[in-house]
């Protein structure tokens, strides 16, 4: 007990003043916490953080700037208001550190809007009208709307950094808690079919008063809505955008994977963006803009709105569909996304109607330069023949219907009728939009009607006609259509593609470079084309090119002394590797000698071949055969017989037979020479 006073005299001084000290610096930070959270709860303590200047010229301008941020951002209740002090000095700390982030995000609860003071639930009740529209929140807070919950901040979250932004005239941002129209449109308009939104129109607006325009007409919307006239048979342009929600937005705040996944699961997504988190609707989706456009704009006429489906076989032979017994084939253009316009640009007129835009070989060379040039004609005129081809032998299957048995004529009607709709089809679409697919399906018209003839017993049999190359598998004719009735030049000849196209079926770069090189030749010269040419002789490969019986010309061949005949050579059995030799084919160093003898009778054998005037061009030489018996001596003949004379007299054979020549003709003597 000594000890313990002795202990308190000697340390009762600095004690109490260390007591003393501690109650006074708990005072001061007491007074120094309550004066911060005070001083910390103005509005101006925000911007002491200079991202948050453009934020706090939103709230001085708006209808709150009497109303303290913390009023808004923190709920009701101490738990809310602590946890609310917590986060906001966790962002001062950060701020200070460096660490902050220059986006900042706040969720506002549904409480807050709705504390004693502020927004009640009965100043909420009942119909309110916003810029001539009528609203009444009971129904967008008391119950799911579309199958979502709605929260304050999905109306009124108009707190955009920066200066408004105007989408399409339409001014959004600026504006701290101002009504984010774009909401309301986005789940009014999304998805729904035109002058059909969600409530009608007059669940919104009220029906305009009986009105007389500038020019004098008068405008009677009440009796416009009692004669139950939509809205859009005037006011047809009120919208634009379509509310769409890409996966990309996504990635603005999220990256894990297993969130990313649940994109399509819409349920969830609203329910934790909307309802849990309060975020705003224009994170994820597009704006919808809705507004009566200027009288201008609306003068613009749609021409869908009276003339419907004008141009859907256009469009569906340009995508690819809608065709019997075809595939799916859409054109090059349509799947690089070339729009109707780009090609259809050179104004023109159509009878009484206004200008329209055609498509053109110009509009093909603004893009593609003049290599394109013709192009587009032969499309067309190759198209077009081939469809008067097929109709021609539809119209003839046609008037065979009615031969066909009874059991199965229903079958081949409908068969026909199929094949009939795909040449209409081409001839309404237009082939030249999607010549590959026209291709096909002038094909397939001619497959129904060889159905219609093997499993309907049509009585008819389809002629054998050239309809030309298939067009889906060779991007060359996709462009170059009509080639194979062309010809060119080569090595200084005549090329003709028809034989080489149409009847051996080459791919273009057997002769020519690939796309990516496109308009080389592969060839050298003519001895280029013996790699496919001159390899196999025989009447069958001659024929596959050349003209005539097994490829032997009909035409006689003229030279100076005659006439070489090739039908007259094939009646006797020759062949072509008798004459021509691979791989060149010439007949040089080949002559008449090589198989007639001269043992014949000049007036009769030799002008069967030569000309007539032959004899004023004949080298006598040529006729040195005749002095083997007719020269001074007969040499090589040892005695005159009937035999030796009628080997070259054969037209007097039965001349005084059987008595010997000499017994009337003076013969030189046998032996000579």
């Amino acid at each position: 007990m000594a000890r313990l006073t002795g202990f308190l005299d000697r340390f009762s001084r600095p004690l109490k003043i260390a007591i003393q000290a501690g109650i006074l610096l708990v005072i001061l930070i007491a007074v120094a916490t309550v004066g911060f959270i005070e001083y910390s709860g103005q509005p101006s303590f925000c911007t002491n953080c200079h991202l948050m200047q453009p934020y706090y010229d939103s709230w001085a301008s708006s209808s709150h700037n009497t109303v303290k941020c913390i009023q808004c951002h923190y709920a009701p209740g101490i738990k809310a208001e602590a946890m609310g002090k917590l986060q906001a000095a966790n962002q001062v700390v950060k701020y200070i550190t460096g660490a902050y982030g220059m986006k900042p995000w706040a969720e506002i609860e549904d409480a807050a809007c709705l504390r004693s003071g502020c927004h009640t639930e009965r100043a909420l009740e009942g119909v309110v009208n916003y810029e001539g529209v009528r609203f009444d929140h009971t129904h967008h807070l008391g119950e799911q709307r579309r199958g979502k919950r709605l929260r304050c901040t999905s109306c009124h979250s108009q707190i955009v950094q920066g200066s408004p932004v105007q989408l399409e005239g339409y001014q959004i941002g600026a504006a701290h808690l101002r009504v984010t129209a774009v909401t309301c449109y986005i789940c009014h308009f999304k998805d729904r079919p035109v002058g059909e939104p969600i409530a009608g129109c007059t669940g919104c607006h009220d029906s305009p008063p009986r009105f007389r325009s500038q020019a004098g007409f008068v405008v009677d919307h009440p009796a416009y809505v009692e004669n139950m006239i939509s809205c859009v048979g005037c006011h047809e342009t009120v919208t634009s955008g379509s509310g769409e929600a890409g996966q990309r937005r996504c990635f603005n705040c999220h990256n894990e994977p297993e969130r990313i996944a649940q994109f399509e699961n819409t349920t969830l997504v609203h329910r934790v963006h909307i309802a849990e988190h309060n975020v705003e609707c224009t994170q994820c989706h597009t704006p919808i803009v809705h507004r009566v456009v200027s009288l201008t704009q609306a003068f613009q006429l749609d021409c869908n709105s009276c003339h419907q489906g004008a141009h859907d076989a256009q469009r569906l032979m340009y995508s690819g569909l809608g065709g019997h017994g075809t595939e799916n084939t859409p054109s090059t253009m349509f799947l690089a996304r070339v729009s109707c316009q780009s090609c259809h640009g050179l104004p023109a007129e159509i009878g009484e109607h206004a200008q329209v835009k055609l498509a053109g070989e110009a509009t093909c060379m603004s893009c593609h330069g003049i290599r394109y040039a013709n192009i587009l004609p032969a499309w067309q005129q190759e198209v077009e023949r081939r469809t008067r081809e097929v109709a021609t032998v539809l119209q003839a299957a046609r008037s065979t219907l009615s031969g066909a048995p009874v059991r199965t004529r229903a079958t081949a009607d409908s068969l026909l009728t199929l094949a009939e709709d795909n040449v209409s089809f081409v001839e309404r679409g237009k082939g030249a939009h999607n010549i590959a697919y026209a291709d096909q399906l002038l094909r397939a018209a001619l497959d129904l009607v060889q159905r219609a003839v093997d499993n309907a017993s049509l009585p008819y049999s389809l002629p054998k006609f050239e309809l030309g190359p298939q067009l889906g598998g060779n991007v060359c004719l996709q462009c170059h259509l009509g080639i194979g009735e062309q010809a060119g030049r080569f090595a200084g000849r005549r090329f003709d593609h028809t034989p080489h196209v149409q009847r051996a079926d080459l791919a273009c770069t057997e002769c020519h470079t690939p796309l990516d090189e496109h308009g080389g030749i592969t060839l050298v010269d003519r001895s280029s084309c013996d790699n496919c040419h001159h390899r196999v002789i025989d009447p069958l490969n001659c024929a596959s090119c050349h003209s005539g019986p097994g490829g032997a010309p009909t035409q006689a061949i003229t030279t100076e002394t005659g006439d070489f005949t090739h039908s007259v050579h094939r009646a006797r059995g020759f062949e072509c590797s008798q004459c021509h030799s691979a791989p060149s084919m010439r007949v040089a160093g080949l002559s008449c000698e090589n198989c007639h003898s001269f043992h014949h009778q000049p007036q009769r054998t030799c002008l069967s071949c030569h000309k007539g005037d032959v004899l004023r061009i004949h080298p006598p030489a040529a006729h040195s055969g005749c002095n083997l018996c007719h020269g001074d001596n007969a040499a090589f003949i040892t005695e005159w017989t009937r035999q030796v004379c009628t080997v070259c007299h054969a037209d007097k054979l039965e001349h005084n037979a059987p008595a010997d020549c000499h017994l009337c003709h003076t013969m030189p003597e046998p032996g000579g020479g």
